[in-house]
């Protein structure tokens, strides 16, 4: 202590200043008296709350540490005057003091030291080293919790038993209990305690303290989740064993895993599917990877391909040129070749290479495919041996030809077309076919003839064109289209000069004339021959007292109709070809015996179709017999209580005759329709064989009744047979 005038004051001085805490004496009035050597030798130069020397009034001190900005200066001055005033027995206060090179905790503690409480004594004791014990570990507990709680790791801590005392947010979500669920766990409910590489670790933690290894835990669902576990032992407080076990799930990088395999095995697989030789190359030529098929291909095995370069694949001719090509491709990125590879048997074989510079870690190297070309080569050859034979059969053919593009004009001849029209080659290039050669008259038949071609359809027809002096040809004209992958890419016109050929053409046609008129005639007359027969059945049909005897008659008149029916619509048609067979039907149809029998059987009305629909002759006899047979098994079993109507309809599709002839229950018991062995049945298996077709009968199931006939029609004329044929 400094100042001894106040011995009278129960105070050791020789005690206070051995004390490392700051002590003072202040009066009543706050003024210092006196203070201890560790007052005195602390370094407050730059501290708000100073060590203020004797006779300094304290609450002065404070009063500028307050107005410094300094709270805890002003609990401070609160404190001491309510002791100075004996308020309060004593005061206590933990305050910091910071000064320009430290920083200070003080427990202050301020009560009276003399018994008229005249004097009294601040005590300012140094905690800075516990404040910052407690501080850092506070600090730690929280950083603690932060990490426990805010781990993107499940975390358990669990005791020696392998019971679970907490669980982080974390551990939650991956196994799906909440986290008051899981500290009711033990381990051996989310962990196979049983599984060996868990069993194998405990044992290592036992030693070591610690380990680390994939490990499957068991969610809520009970489901497999594979995670990455390490697990740390530790002794609380308290010396009880406790682990810290954290995991992360790993489900994403174990299917990331599997997915990068199934690449591999994919790019594997890839790469010996690929239907020629793959491989990698150093710059130097030397192979780095290869597929299968370069050892099938090239007869050499993994370790002797590992020792071999890309020149010892190359005939001595050709290694300074694959040598070259490769630092082309080097340079400049890629390169597309052709050349002949060596096998180990000696094999020599033609290959497209393509090939392409990449760069991995500083190293060049060059990826490539090899195809196997041999036998495109060997195709490619004979196809040019062929086409210098076809252009020469070209230019040297006796018939005139040229080769017009999808604008019909002109881009070769030959020298038969020369010839035949006069001009040349260079004259013919680059003109309209229709237009250098058809006259006004027939350009509307050469535009037919273009457009028929353009279409796909192979055409030939007799015609005129004008050759360059102007005079008529008659040709026979060939039109021929040239398809490449289903388009039409050029057209072979062909003529032919038949001047001769259609002057004997003519006096055929002249003879043809006279018998197609005795032909026309020949149908009338067997119509009418027919029409003749039919009355002699009419006739014996008046004497005829047995109803059997009787139907039969009427069966054999209407079969006769019916071809006199088709006779009459070749006679009326003039065409001795084709029939309009929808004609034929209207004309079945409108008979008196086909009325007659639509009356008695109660048949509303019979609906004829109305597509028109052309047969040959050879169709059409045998079709409306079988339309006629068809008609009258229908009337013989027809409920004549029953009205009914009867719709017959005719289709074509491209080449198939679609004939039906139905009805709402215009038959009774199909079955016995169809089973029936009346001579109906017998004609219509008959003729349904003899147009090739095939007969579906009514359903017995439905109510709704039909007779389908399918066959297939004869051919016929081109759309453009007006005037032309079609080529065979």
């Amino acid at each position: 202590m400094t100042n001894s005038s106040f011995s009278d004051i129960n105070l050791d001085t020789t005690f206070l200043d051995s004390l490392l805490a700051h002590v003072a004496i202040v009066d009543d009035s706050g003024t210092v008296v006196d203070y201890n050597e560790a007052w005195n030798r602390f370094n407050d130069e730059s501290a708000l709350i100073k060590r203020a020397d004797s006779g300094v009034n304290y609450f002065n001190v404070l009063q500028r540490a307050i107005e410094m900005g300094d709270d805890y200066a002003l609990k401070f001055l609160l404190g001491l005057k309510k002791v100075l005033n004996q308020d309060k027995t004593s005061f206590t206060l933990t305050y910091p003091l910071k000064t320009d090179t430290n920083s200070f905790w003080f427990n202050l503690t301020i009560r009276p030291c003399s018994d008229d409480h005249s004097y009294f004594v601040m005590m300012h004791e140094d905690i800075t080293a516990s404040m910052k014990a407690k501080y850092e570990k506070q600090e730690s507990e929280d950083r603690f919790e932060v990490k426990f709680e805010q781990s993107i790791d499940g975390i358990f801590i669990t005791d020696s038993e392998g019971n679970i005392l907490e669980a982080n947010q974390t551990a939650s979500n991956i196994l799906g209990w909440d986290q008051d669920e899981l500290v009711e766990l033990s381990l051996d409910t989310v962990i196979d305690v049983e599984d060996p590489r868990y069993k194998e670790a405990v044992k290592q933690q036992e030693k070591s303290g610690t380990y680390s290894l994939e490990l499957d835990f068991i969610n809520k669902q009970g489901n497999t989740i594979p995670t990455e576990a390490t697990s740390r032992t530790y002794r609380n407080p308290d010396g009880k064993l406790r682990s810290i076990l954290s995991f992360h799930d790993i489900s994403r990088r174990k299917e990331v895993e599997r997915d990068l395999f199934q690449t591999k095995q994919f790019t594997e697989s890839a790469l010996n599917s690929i239907p020629g030789v793959f491989f990698v190359m150093d710059r130097n030529g030397s192979f780095i990877r290869w597929n299968e098929n370069m050892v099938t291909k090239l007869g050499y095995n993994a370790e002797e391909l590992a020792q071999k370069k890309a020149s010892d694949f190359i005939i001595d001719k050709y290694k300074e040129k694959a040598q070259k090509q490769i630092e082309r491709c080097i340079e400049e990125g890629e390169i597309s070749v052709e050349t002949k590879l060596i096998s180990k048997k000696g094999q020599l074989k033609e290959y497209s290479i393509f090939a392409k510079r990449f760069v991995e870690d500083g190293k060049v190297y060059i990826v490539a495919t090899a195809i196997d070309i041999t036998e495109r080569k060997k195709i490619e050859r004979e196809n040019r041996k062929n086409q210098i034979m076809l252009e020469q059969l070209f230019d040297n053919s006796p018939v005139g030809i040229t080769i017009v593009d999808n604008d019909d004009n002109i881009q070769k001849v030959n020298n038969s077309f020369e010839e035949i029209f006069g001009y040349t080659k260079d004259e013919a290039k680059g003109q309209n076919i229709n237009s250098l050669l058809a006259t006004e008259e027939k350009q509307s038949e050469a535009e037919a003839i273009s457009l028929a071609t353009q279409k796909g359809e192979s055409l030939q027809t007799e015609t005129i064109r004008v050759n360059k002096d102007g005079k008529e040809v008659p040709v026979l004209i060939g039109s021929v289209p040239v398809t490449l992958e289903d388009d039409i890419i050029a057209i072979y016109g062909i003529y032919v000069d038949v001047s001769t050929q259609h002057n004997y053409r003519e006096k055929i046609k002249e003879a043809l004339c006279e018998k197609e008129a005795l032909l026309s005639e020949l149908h009338h007359r067997v119509k009418n021959n027919l029409a003749l027969i039919t009355s002699l059945v009419e006739l014996q049909l008046f004497d005829a007292n047995n109803d059997k005897l009787e139907e039969e008659l009427k069966n054999i008149k209407n079969r006769i109709m019916t071809i006199a029916s088709i006779h009459e619509v070749l006679y009326q048609n003039g065409n001795l070809t084709n029939i309009p067979f929808t004609n034929f039907i209207q004309e079945l149809v409108n008979t008196r015996m086909i009325q007659n029998q639509r009356d008695t059987n109660n048949i509303l009305q019979i609906n004829i179709p109305t597509q028109e629909l052309s047969l040959s002759i050879n169709q059409s006899i045998p079709s409306g017999l079988l339309l006629n047979e068809i008609l009258s098994l229908i009337f013989s079993f027809t409920d004549k209580e029953k009205s009914s109507s009867i719709d017959i309809q005719l289709r074509e599709f491209g080449n198939k005759v679609h004939l039906i002839v139905e009805g709402d229950r215009i038959v009774n018991c199909p079955d016995e329709v169809k089973n029936n062995s009346s001579l109906h049945n017998i004609l219509i298996e008959t003729l349904a064989k003899q147009l090739g077709g095939t007969l579906i009968w009514p359903n017995s199931d439905s109510d709704y009744q039909k007779f389908e006939f399918f066959f297939t029609k004869e051919s016929g004329s081109s759309p453009a047979s007006e005037y032309l044929e079609v080529a065979e």
